[in-house]
Parts: structure tokens; sequence; C-alpha cells
């Protein structure tokens, strides 16, 4: 069976799986040059500075910041996508290193404009949004700086605000830097009697072995080691909390959680709809985890026996272009304008495929408005792999799509991010599961190993990332309270969700409850829900184009190319998804419902 070449240097890959950073600047001469050119401009908007009362000057001033934002954009992300490559060479680092404190910079230097814009008279501005051609890219930036008129500061609070800036986003480098190099995580002895230096990759080898005493040694050893620096770590979760409490108080906005939500104009109803919802569906939970021990003929069932296979599948290797193949197939229902894209990113060297040393690991999507998107991928030929290539490329093509629009209204917001990809995800498992022959055991076989990957999918991004956001809230209501977070208190508090989304089927070791303090998402607060929801809207998106055709699919499209035009509710409810209530994140319940049956009634007799 073919297996991914091992290579050793980026120079040992074929041209065409590298990606071609060369097509936002041809070198890093260039790059250097566009750094001092744009430099020495980055002070020109202080020109506009209380002159915007004056439409013509507003206008000036509104394509001035966004052609400087472009521009260092650019340039930011050039040098960390070649600092992606290797993260051992100095050179990039130090490129990072200075384009960010450009940006940093660049922040400060336009602190004045949404201070002077929402002191304008609002009528005054909205006429001008009406009459003026050259401020149709801004009317939805306009319109969302004068919706927060009353949680805007002065320009000498805004820019303090500003600068505040680095200081908070240093409380989450200190854990990425604990996480990754201080936190000594231990080594563990396997079923050969092998020792096994654990690091974040090797846990989530680990999390799937076999032998299940190897499986709980890996547990226990990783959370054990977190929990030797719990007291660090509660201290710097907290101060954390601490800092989103700072910046919301000082925008006058209720807590955290009001302040986070009004960023995207999203009603609170939505946070805890989503968590009511989610409870409901505890019970189907439940029933996969008994349908999980039984499949997997256990006494008992573990935290650490949840994510390995309930199904056995022979190993399968897709080398790159088959998955392409394979991606071209599952999304022929999107039509050809969607196809021509992907084909784009297929073949013209969008993506850079194979790992190598010091490469990043992982898989994203990144991009610039003046060239396009492209994907980081380590891939290696598995399942989970041609998935994550379809993930992945979801993003691309949502940021391509809404790239077509003017820059001001490209950028889609981060509570759409996650649904494109998963669109495809779902894609592609329709694609797989047609192919299966369910009048044959292997048929048979492999559609319950696709169902497992859904129901898997589903339990890891809507029970627990909707978990993690009532974790975190509770975390953010007990310091709004006056009361103090300490590594007891979050233990405690997270062992009691353990239980209210385990219990009973799952047994909760005690180990779990200090879980939390390895939860990087948690130093972006409010981030996780967003995962759920999410992919709730792409089940919905997704099951009416299989019901509607054409007009799903034309109404999807639209939504790729929204871009951040509108409101993320706006935009989801054109595309036939209302968020704002618990219906979709029900129908999501019923859809795992669903596929749990139907996984059931594919067991053998002696099993069902």
């Amino acid at each position: 069976m073919n297996r991914q070449p091992d290579y050793k240097s980026r120079q040992d890959i074929p041209e065409e799986r590298r990606w071609r950073l060369e097509d936002i600047f041809p070198s890093d001469a260039a790059w250097e040059d566009a750094l001092t050119r744009i430099s020495r401009k980055s002070s020109d908007l202080d020109a506009y500075r209380g002159r915007l009362g004056q439409c013509d000057q507003l206008i000036s001033a509104l394509e001035l910041s966004s052609q400087l934002e472009m521009d260092l954009m650019e340039l930011f992300t050039y040098a960390r996508m070649r600092r992606d490559e290797d993260n051992a060479a100095a050179r990039y680092q130090d490129m990072t290193e200075r384009v960010m404190s450009l940006l940093y910079r660049f922040q400060a230097a336009q602190a004045f404009l949404i201070p002077e814009i929402t002191a304008l008279p609002d009528q005054d501005v909205r006429q001008w949004m009406q009459e003026e051609t050259r401020l149709a890219p801004y009317r939805h930036q306009l319109d969302d700086i004068l919706r927060g008129r009353a949680h805007t500061l002065s320009e000498v609070e805004e820019t303090i605000l500003s600068n505040f800036g680095p200081v908070a986003q240093g409380i989450g480098d200190t854990f990425t830097l604990l996480d990754n190099v201080e936190i000594k995580l231990g080594s563990i002895k396997d079923d050969q009697d092998q020792t096994i230096e654990l690091s974040h990759g090797k846990f989530a080898q680990l999390r799937e072995h076999k032998d299940r005493a190897t499986r709980e040694a890996a547990f226990r050893q990783m959370h054990e080691a977190f929990g030797a620096m719990g007291h660090t770590l509660s201290s710097l979760y907290a101060t954390h909390i601490k800092s989103d409490l700072l910046v919301s108080g000082t925008r006058h906005f209720d807590d955290a959680l009001a302040s986070a939500l009004f960023a995207r104009n999203l009603p609170r109803s939505l946070y805890t709809s989503l968590i009511d919802a989610v409870h409901d569906g505890l019970p189907v939970l439940q029933r996969y985890f008994a349908l999980r021990r039984q499949l997997l003929d256990l006494p008992d069932l573990h935290i650490h026996d949840t994510y390995i296979t309930m199904v056995d599948m022979p190993e399968r290797h897709y080398d790159y272009d088959q998955a392409c193949d394979l991606l071209r197939k599952a999304f022929a229902p999107l039509g050809q304008a969607y196809l021509a894209a992907l084909e784009r990113h297929l073949t013209e060297r969008w993506i850079d495929v194979y790992e190598t040393p010091g490469k990043t690991s992982g898989a994203y999507s990144w991009g610039t408005y003046k060239s396009h998107p492209y994907v980081l991928l380590n891939y290696s030929g598995t399942l989970s792999d041609v998935f994550t290539l379809a993930h992945e490329v979801g993003h691309s093509l949502h940021t391509y799509f809404s790239s077509q629009r003017p820059y001001p209204e490209s950028d889609y917001p981060i509570f759409l991010a996650e649904i494109a990809s998963t669109v495809n995800e779902n894609l592609l498992m329709q694609y797989l599961l047609g192919q299966c022959d369910a009048s044959t055991d292997s048929g048979r076989q492999e559609m319950m190993y696709l169902l497992n990957h859904f129901l898997e999918s589903f339990r890891l991004t809507v029970f627990r990332q909707t978990m993690f956001a009532e974790f975190e809230w509770k975390a953010h209501q007990k310091i709004e309270q006056g009361q103090s977070l300490t590594a007891d208190s979050l233990c405690q508090m997270y062992a009691e969700l353990l239980d209210l989304y385990f219990a009973p089927e799952v047994t909760v070791d005690d180990f779990m409850r200090w879980e939390w303090a390895r939860i990087p998402h948690f130093y972006t607060s409010y981030y996780v829900y967003q995962y759920a929801t999410g992919f709730s809207a792409a089940v919905a998106l997704t099951s009416r184009m299989a019901e509607e055709g054409e007009p799903a699919v034309s109404r999807y499209l639209e939504f790729l190319g929204a871009g951040g035009s509108d409101y993320p509710l706006n935009i989801l409810a054109r595309a036939g998804v209302d968020l704002s209530g618990p219906e979709p994140i029900q129908a999501a319940m019923q859809r795992f419902d669903q596929v749990l049956q139907q996984m059931s009634a594919l067991l053998p007799e002696k099993e069902a």
C-alpha cells in the first residue's frame, strides 16, 4: 500500500505541492520595500483628525484607513506564512515581529476615527451614506459605528484601550508559552512497555490507541501535568477574565458576554438558547454513549474511551490526487462556479500540502485580499486528512467569494466562519456514504464507519464546544459577581459540567476536572459557542440543498459572497437559516438522533 513520502526539507517536495507566496510579494526584498513605504504612510491619517465633519474628508479618511489596513495585512500574512513554512527561520520571525509592531502603531493612529464619527449628527452621516456613491462600500461599517455610539469612548480613552490590546494579548501568549514549552507533560508506558514522551501531538494519537490502559495512562498523565501547574493556570485564566471585564466595563456593557455578542449584533437569547437546546439533547447523547460502550464491548465507559473509533475499518490511504478527485465529485452539487474556484485552489499552488521539519502543525486557511486564499496542510493520506482538506477548502472558498466584494465588505464575521467548512465536510460525507454498497457486509461496515465519523464530529463540535461555552460563561459570572476564581473552584465547576454532559453512561475520572486548564480557546473569550452554532447552521444548509436543489444552492452561494456586508444573522437568514431562536439547534439534535438510529440499524443482529 502506498504511503506518504517522509520529506526532509521543502525542497524535496514537488513544486506543485508547495504554495506560491510569490503571489503576495515576489521576494523578501519586495516585502521590505513595501514595509518601508507603508511605514512612511502610517502617519498620514493624522491629517484628517478633527475634520471628519466634512463629507469629503470622511470619505478620504475611510479610504486611506482601508488601504493602509489592506496593505498591512498583505505584509503580515506574507511574513507569518513564510514563518509557518519553518518556524525555526529567524528571518521570518523578525519580519513577523516588525510588521506586528507596525500594526499596533496603525491601530493607535486610527483610534480617533470612531470617536469622531460617533460625535457627528446621526442624520448627517446617514444622508451622506445615501447620497455619496464613494461611501457605498462603507455603509455597513458606518451603520455599525453609529450602532455602537453608546459604547464608544473619547479619542484619548480609545487610544489607551488600544494600547492595552498587547497587554491583554500577552495573557494568552503566556498560556501558549506554558502550554507548548514550559509545562512538562511527562511520559507513560504503552502496552509494549515502551516509554512514550507525551506531547500534544502524541496525546492526540494516544487518545485513539487500541489498548485501553495506554489510553487511560495518557489521559491521566496529561491532565495531572496541567494539574501540577493548576494554581498558576487558574491565576492566569482569572486575570484573562478580569481583562475582559476591564474592556467591557470601560465600554459600558453589563458584562463581557454582552460585549462579545454586541460586536456581532447577536441577541443574548442566542447564547442561552444554544445551551438550553443542547441540554435538551443530552438524552440522545447518552444513547450514543451506550451504543459506544456496546460496540467497544466494555463493562463501563470512561472519557478516555470516547475518542477511539467504534467501528474498525481496514486502513486506507488516499494520495493527494485521490483526495482532490473526491472533493471534485463531492462538491458537484454546488455548481460550476464553485467547482471552477475549487479547481484554482487545487491546481494553482494555493495549497501547501506536506509536512516538513519546522512547519506549523495542523491546518488552516488564510491569504490576502489582493492575491487569493491559501491553505496550509500536513497531509499524510488518512480519511481524516481528506476531511481536513475539504474543511479548509471550505474556508478558502468562502474567502474567495467574499473577496469579490470591495475590501471594506470582504471580511465575513467570525460568527459565520465555521459554516462553509462544515458544509463541505457534510457534502463529502454524503458522497462517501453514497458510494457504499449496503448489500454487502463490507459496505455496511464502511457506512457505519462514516456515520461514526459524523456522530463524533457532531459530539466534539456541538456538545463539547457548548460545554466549553457554558464553563467560560460560569467562570466570567463568578468574577462579575465579585467572587474569586481559584484552582479548586474552577475544577469544581468543570467537574459538575462533566457530570452533566457525560453521566450516567460515562464514568468521569477525577483527573478530568483539570481539563479546563489545557484548553487554549478559553483565552479567546466567547468564541467556542460559534463552533456549535456554525455546525448546526451547516447541517441546516446542507439539508436544504439536498431537499430543494438549485434554489437552496443559489442562496448558499449568495451567503458565501456576502462577506461582511451585513450582520451575520441577516446574512444567514437570507440563506434560509434563522439562528435567533433554538430551532436550528433542535433540528441539528434531531439529525444527530437520525444518524444514531441509522447506525444502530446497520448493526448485525447479535449486536443490535
